[in-house]
């Protein structure tokens, strides 16, 4: 398609239009590579930011700009573009791109680490595949696996690998392997993480956020000839897209790839200097447990505290269990032991949809603005709530408040 597209040059006397810019970035990518098809992309995106929502493409072309954010790394732009889409969408009442908007803004605040946020947006994800008719297991997976739940995950990478099959949407899959990646290397099984990703590496995927990690898996499970070429990438990632998020996952690349040399360290401090001003907490932890990790075997106990006590309060707050849980080995083998919660898989009988509305009610949500987000009637609101109160049996709001959050998931 992308040669048949080229085969066909836009005549002298037209002027190029927003589809046009796309186009040439969709065609120059897929014929050229990320690296040559960058400025293009960049273009395309720039052209789609001056955009009125009045064309009928428009919302097309907005989804084409956040897949080439996420292809170029531009985690600020696909956050920017993804919930314009999302106003929009809710704005003219139109249902498929709510459904890509969602999916867009959950995996921008998945990258940030806003793990209460990314959940979020599955869930109204999921609640508008469910009225559909559908269903959309992916969400709850990707927030899994950045949890460390890790029997919840296998259940849930069973459900998409299914519905990938049936529907034919291989994107799924490739998200599916992130999900194992993520879930692997918080528990610090890095062989086992390497090779969830390893293969899906191509300038099309829409994962390169994960680079940095795959780089830190390849690194420790000894293959530094796969990691230089991981680290090939990213630098050309970083030089079409040098965010701060993109800059600092570089320089934390080349510092786990330094490994004993001198200048490592220099890296380490790169990168939490550049992830300080990226978006969210989730990067800024992984380069301070990193430095920490490594300052601890450079027997620097005192300073490897300090970063490793960084990270774990950041993983804390964001959820994320099984990276928090590993940083808390570290630190205790530092001399410095920290509570941890062993929080275990738990689910109560809920079915998905009542677990949603008793998570928002649990968070103080009415049911007119729980049914306003899940896409649902007031009355369906209400009877899902009294059957989650049969179930858990409860009284009150105020009864559901007080459970725990994994309970109600």
């Amino acid at each position: 398609m992308a040669e048949a597209a080229r085969a066909l040059p836009l005549p002298s006397a037209a002027t190029p239009t927003t589809g046009d810019a796309v186009l040439d970035g969709d065609t120059a990518l897929h014929l050229e590579g990320l690296k040559a098809a960058a400025s293009k992309l960049r273009h395309a995106i720039a052209v789609v930011r001056t955009e009125e929502p009045v064309a009928p493409e428009f919302f097309q072309w907005l989804a084409a700009a956040c897949s080439h954010a996420t292809m170029l790394g531009d985690d600020n732009t696909l956050h920017e573009l993804a919930w314009r889409m999302e106003a929009e969408a809710r704005h003219q009442g139109a249902a498929i791109p709510m459904a890509l908007a969602l999916s867009h803004t959950a995996v921008a605040e998945m990258i940030a680490g806003r793990l209460a946020e990314c959940e979020r947006q599955f869930d109204r994800r999921a609640a508008l595949e469910e009225a559909r008719g559908s269903e959309f297991h992916l969400g709850a997976l990707l927030v899994a696996a950045w949890r460390g739940q890790s029997d919840l995950a296998d259940q849930l990478s069973e459900h998409v690998t299914q519905h990938a099959a049936r529907t034919g949407q291989g994107y799924q899959l490739i998200f599916r392997d992130y999900a194992r990646c993520v879930l692997a290397l918080g528990e610090g099984r890095y062989h086992k993480a390497y090779t969830a990703l390893a293969g899906r590496i191509e300038d099309t995927l829409q994962v390169k956020f994960a680079l940095a990690d795959l780089v830190e898996a390849a690194v420790r499970s000894g293959r530094n000839g796969e990691a230089r070429a991981l680290l090939a990438r990213l630098t050309d990632l970083a030089d079409a897209a040098p965010v701060p998020g993109t800059r600092g996952d570089l320089a934390r690349a080349r510092a786990l790839l330094a490994a004993d040399d001198p200048k490592a360290e220099a890296h380490y401090q790169e990168a939490i200097a550049r992830h300080e001003t990226a978006r969210g907490p989730a990067r800024r932890a992984r380069s301070h447990q990193v430095y920490g990790e490594w300052l601890r075997r450079e027997r620097r106990a005192k300073e490897a505290r300090h970063h490793l006590r960084v990270a774990h309060g950041l993983f804390d707050g964001m959820g994320a269990n099984a990276f928090a849980a590993r940083t808390a080995q570290e630190l205790s083998a530092a001399g410095d032991p920290v509570e941890t919660h062993n929080e275990a898989d738990h689910r109560s009988d809920l079915t998905p949809q009542e677990a949603r509305v008793a998570h928002l009610a649990a968070g103080g949500a009415t049911n007119a603005e729980i049914a306003s987000q899940l896409f649902l009637s007031v009355h369906t609101v209400d009877y899902h709530l009294r059957k989650v109160f049969r179930k858990l049996g409860i009284r009150s709001r105020r009864d559901l408040a007080e459970r725990r959050a994994p309970d109600l998931m």
